[in-house]
């Protein structure tokens, strides 16, 4: 009679130059494979590189398998079987029978997938088991049903909250529990549990900053393999490793090579960018008052004690902009692909101002009929109350007088209608502050600092507060960048999550490529001064990225 595939129990086979032994059978829904023997079904030793609990194979069906790494940085390599290379898994992949995968590096301990029957054996003796219980076919559900009853009552009235209750009535209407020796055992139990709840506190503090110390070892030893690849010739060196050695934001290789999404972005961009570089020759130009107005914004944030370096390395471009001129205000397209006004050093939008905790006034872009407009007080009000609307802001009172002032932008084809008043945006100390806040080592829903994506999650924070659907101010402000790569948790938000990821790739070019066009285009002294003394990068690696962007 043939086997039906609800029989058969998954077995793991070694690939023939690992010996083929064969491990199994499993018979749960899952194989774990890793150095913790507590935990682990196929123990194998640390001293390869295996984690304590490095990959699982899942079984959700008679033939349907599912295998996926335990943690994001456990590297697998999967053999489709009839394929010659292998791949590198990340997310959780359906295989079949006859794959086999690797651990740590493709040449690491292969197993074989097989799903076969249960050995004679252990047939022969289950199959006797089965006959001699007897005892349960007296079983029922009504019997089982009445004694759980039973038990459930007795137990509740004998040691359940009614014993408990009628004992401490006894004990308050009696007066004993005035007596000394009672309350200074009252006070002796509720300062015990007091210190142990202080104690837990303490231990689990202790234990959330072990799991992030940890993850930055992780981190820590990514970026120290990454960095050993970089030994040698830089002309060698991938975009990846050029883009580290030119900004010395120590984890943005890793970040930019493990985060599908945000690398493909960031290359488009440093192409986009190579060839328009003429909008930002104001970089290489000391007496430029945008230059002036760029080099003050680095100079506080370079300086800031309250943002990671690496960050404030990446957050110094959010400064740069194209164009000569330096004027506060600039025509922006927003994540709703709505053309807006941006306001002060960073050209912060109203709703993403909001959202990341500043002050600020309303203000709307013009670019038709400005004089009428601006003359026309009601259109202005009601153009002001959109803006508020969209942002979610609290609306202006009807019968509210609104001074309304009208600036041009920085490209000079439109005005900014704003309401007057005190804006946080112009204000680089409170910039500064509300990014500690944000973007800081306490900062919520981004990674600790020194770890892998703690860089490039917080430049994706920075752009998502302009989301509708996101707001910082809110207790759940409806994304978390702990979880895994920026580019990976933007795929939610579509078309909005594609805008934050095409923003913060443009924040990373700025990065990699204004230094160099500073540093190719002048002399060392001047990119000195608009770089800051130790951020010019060397020319080498400049000229090696240009050829790249060239030529690739």
């Amino acid at each position: 009679m043939p086997t039906s595939p609800d029989d058969l129990v998954t077995y793991l086979r070694l690939s023939p130059e690992f010996g083929s032994t064969r491990f199994g059978p499993f018979e749960g829904l899952e194989v774990r494979l890793g150095s913790d023997p507590d935990s682990c079904h196929i123990v194998l030793p640390e001293s390869l590189g295996v984690r304590a609990e490095h990959a699982k194979l899942i079984r959700q069906g008679p033939q349907n398998l599912i295998l996926a790494p335990s943690e994001r940085t456990a590297t697998v390599f999967l053999y489709k079987s009839k394929a010659h290379r292998p791949t590198q898994l990340n997310t959780p992949t359906a295989v079949r029978p006859g794959d086999s995968f690797a651990l740590v590096t493709p040449d690491g301990p292969r197993f074989i997938i097989e799903l076969d029957e249960l050995p004679p054996e252990i047939q022969e003796e289950r199959a006797k088991a089965r006959g001699t219980a007897t005892g349960r076919r007296r079983l029922s559900a009504d019997s089982m049903g009445k004694e759980v009853k039973r038990q459930a009552w007795t137990q509740l009235l004998v040691l359940g909250p009614a014993q408990l209750f009628q004992r401490a009535m006894v004990f308050v209407r009696s007066g004993a529990i005035y007596q000394p020796r009672n309350i200074i055992l009252g006070l002796t139990l509720i300062g015990g549990y007091a210190f142990g709840g202080f104690s837990a506190c303490k231990v689990s503090k202790f234990k959330k900053q072990l799991s992030t110390q940890e993850v930055r070892v992780e981190s820590c030893n990514q970026e120290l393999a990454f960095a050993e690849n970089m030994q040698g010739d830089s002309t060698e060196y991938k975009l990846e490793q050029l883009a580290q050695s030119i900004t010395g934001i120590r984890s943005m290789g890793t970040s930019l090579e493990e985060d599908d999404k945000l690398r493909g972005a960031w290359k488009d961009k440093m192409k986009v960018l190579s060839s328009d570089s003429k909008r930002y020759q104001w970089i290489t130009n000391v007496k430029s008052p945008k230059a002036g107005t760029f080099a003050e914004w680095r100079d506080r944030m370079s300086t800031y004690e309250d943002v990671d370096p690496d960050t404030a390395k990446a957050l110094v471009w959010l400064g740069a902009w194209p164009g000569r001129r330096a004027t506060e205000f600039a025509d922006l397209t927003d994540s709703e692909g709505t053309d807006v006004c941006g306001r002060g050093p960073l050209q912060l939008t109203f709703r993403q101002a909001l959202r990341l905790g500043l002050d600020a006034m309303p203000d709307t872009l013009v670019v038709r009929d400005i004089d009428a407009t601006y003359e026309d007080k009601s259109q202005s009000k009601a153009l002001i109350q959109e803006t508020l609307s969209v942002a979610g802001a609290p609306p202006l009172p009807e019968d509210r007088l609104v001074e309304i002032q009208m600036a041009q932008v920085a490209q000079g084809s439109a005005y900014c209608i704003h309401q007057d008043g005190d804006d946080q945006r112009t204000n680089i100390s409170r910039i500064l502050r509300a990014l500690g806040k944000q973007l800081g080592p306490d900062a919520a829903l981004v990674p600790p600092e020194g770890t892998t994506f703690a860089t490039t999650a917080r430049i994706a924070k920075y752009w998502s507060a302009d989301v509708t659907r996101i707001d910082y101010n809110q207790k759940d402000p409806g994304v978390d960048f702990t979880q895994a790569p920026p580019g990976t948790v933007l795929d939610a938000f579509e078309n909005r999550g594609a805008w934050v990821v095409a923003r913060s790739a443009e924040t990373l070019a700025k990065a990699v490529l204004l230094p160099c066009l500073a540093v190719l285009s002048s002399d060392a002294d001047k990119a000195a001064k608009i770089l800051g003394d130790g951020n010019v990068p060397s020319p080498i690696n400049c000229l090696v990225l240009d050829w790249r962007l060239r030529n690739d």
